[in-house]
Order: structure tokens, then C-alpha cells, then sequence
């Protein structure tokens, strides 16, 4: 009896050596799909002119040298950069302004009419108006051609309010009572109690609102006429797909200033990622738990 059940622990070990073996192989095979684009255009940013003639596919640098990110840096490119980097900054902080209250609120079971708001909020998951009513909206309300109207219509997002709610619904209520009985209001209650308790989830939403007002393209493309007001991913696809003379050099754009300028609009969230990275996983597990 026990030599068999010491064989089916053997045969059980034996397979969860090869399932890890297996995973590792996956796992790393998916890390080189990933990694292996990112490398090929910092790479080629850093590449002289004449190593990137002819669509030369770089993996290995033949020469490093910043010209290609000097030529970014005085052209026009920049004010595509600051553009979208003022839409992403201002557009997140109101954003996380509006769903950190609505959140703390939706939270609590004694709101008044609170399934019915909860319902109403999770339609606009299933339904969604289209695109011509928000073009209608937008002219109506005199943004076009203004970046107020990359910012202005997405400072709530559904999906970023109820994984929000759930999680402040995780923290025990003893904590926010224990508040009100110093005297604290609903507000001070939230800045002093729950946000801090909060940190995780709060920082893997921020990190939602600023990579999705930081990737606006359609929008942008649909709203923005002026071209001194596009966005950085406006220009660049601008860059990628057509001949362009901004740089004032003729209309040569070479491959290592195409990828300078991608280097230039993953800066921000690769900047951003590491300081929300350790709070991102348990921030998605507590505020995906269900009510």
C-alpha cells in the first residue's frame, strides 16, 4: 500500500517537473516575441543612417549614435509629444479625481438607489452610443479641433469605476465607521481611510487612464484638424506610412528617426510602469472580486 501511494508521488512529481519545464519554454518563447521588436527598434534608433539603408532589420548595433534623437528633439515631433503628453497628464488626473469618489460611494450599501445606479453604469459596458452622436456631441459643444475633446469624454471609464467599487467594497467597514465616529465627513473619510488603503488598485487604474488618453488616435484623427495640435501617435503614423519633411531634411525620413520617435512615445509608460508594477497584480485580484 505504501509503495503505491510512494510511486503515484513520484509519477506526480515527475509531472510537475515537466509542466514547469513546459511552462519555462513557453513562457521564455513569449518574453522573445515580446522583447525581440522593442530590441530591433531601440536598436535601429540608435543606428546611423547609412546601417539602416535598404529596411535593414537590426538586431545586433553596427554603430550607436543619438543623431537620429537629436533630429527628433528640434523638429516638430515634440509638439505632437507635449500634446499628447498634456492630454495624458491632465486627462488621468481628472479621470482619477472622478473615479475615486464614485467608487467610494457605489461602495456603500446604504447609498440610496444604489443597484439602480450600478445598472445603469454597467449598461454603458454593453451599449455603446457609436461614433457619429459623439462627433455630434463634441460639435455641440464647440471642442473641435480643441485637445479638451480627447480628454473631456473619457474621464470615466466603466471597467476602471466597478473594479474600483469592488475593491473599496473589500475593505472592511469598521475602518470607515471608526471615522465617522472621530467626526471625519464622508470626504475626509475617504482621503484619510480609504485611499491609502487603496494604493493598489488606485495605482493599476492610473495606470489604465494614462496608457489609454496616452494612445488616442481615432479620436484625435476624428476631432483635431489643426495640425499644430496633433498628437504624438497622429504624427507618427503620419511618420510610418507617408514621406514627411518636418524634419527639414527633404522628405527622406530614414528608419532609426521612424523608431526615435516610437522610443519617444513608449517613454512615458515605461517611465510610469515601474513604480505602479509591485501594486499592479493585487490591486486587479482584490478589485476584480466579485460583490
Amino acid at each position: 500500500m505504501m509503495t503505491a501511494k510512494r510511486a503515484n508521488a513520484i509519477r506526480e512529481s515527475n509531472a510537475r517537473k515537466a509542466f514547469r519545464i513546459c511552462n519555462v519554454i513557453f513562457l521564455t518563447l513569449v518574453c522573445v516575441i515580446v522583447v525581440i521588436p522593442i530590441w530591433n527598434v531601440l536598436i535601429t534608433s540608435l543606428a546611423a543612417d547609412k546601417d539602416v539603408m535598404g529596411g535593414v532589420y537590426l538586431l545586433i548595433p553596427r554603430s550607436l549614435t543619438f543623431k537620429s534623437y537629436a533630429r527628433v528633439l528640434n523638429s516638430g515631433y515634440m509638439r505632437g509629444f507635449w500634446n499628447s503628453l498634456f492630454i495624458a497628464g491632465v486627462g488621468t488626473v481628472l479621470a482619477m479625481v472622478i473615479t475615486t469618489p464614485m467608487g467610494f460611494a457605489l461602495a456603500q450599501k446604504q447609498l440610496v438607489a444604489r443597484n439602480f445606479f450600478m445598472k445603469a453604469i454597467s449598461l454603458t459596458l454593453v451599449f455603446d452610443a457609436g461614433i457619429i452622436p459623439l462627433y455630434v456631441l463634441i460639435r455641440m459643444l464647440g471642442l473641435i479641433d480643441n485637445r479638451w475633446a480627447l480628454i473631456l469624454p473619457f474621464m470615466l471609464s466603466t471597467f476602471n469605476l466597478i473594479i474600483v467599487k469592488n475593491f473599496m467594497m473589500s475593505i472592511p467597514t469598521s475602518f470607515v465607521e471608526s471615522a465617522w465616529l472621530d467626526g471625519c465627513n464622508d470626504l475626509m473619510a475617504l482621503i484619510r481611510i480609504v485611499i491609502p488603503m487603496a494604493v493598489p488598485i488606485l495605482s493599476a487604474v492610473t495606470l489604465f487612464y494614462f496608457v489609454s488618453f496616452w494612445n488616442r488616435y481615432t479620436e484625435a484623427v476624428m476631432f483635431i484638424n489643426n495640425s499644430s495640435k496633433y498628437t504624438l501617435q497622429v504624427m507618427l503614423r503620419a511618420l510610418i506610412y507617408q514621406s514627411d519633411g518636418s524634419l527639414g531634411e527633404g522628405n527622406i525620413v530614414y528608419d532609426n528617426t521612424k523608431m526615435a520617435v516610437m522610443v519617444l512615445g513608449m517613454l512615458p509608460v515605461m517611465l510610469i510602469y515601474p513604480f505602479v508594477q509591485r501594486y499592479f497584480v493585487t490591486g486587479l485580484m482584490l478589485g476584480g472580486v466579485k460583490e
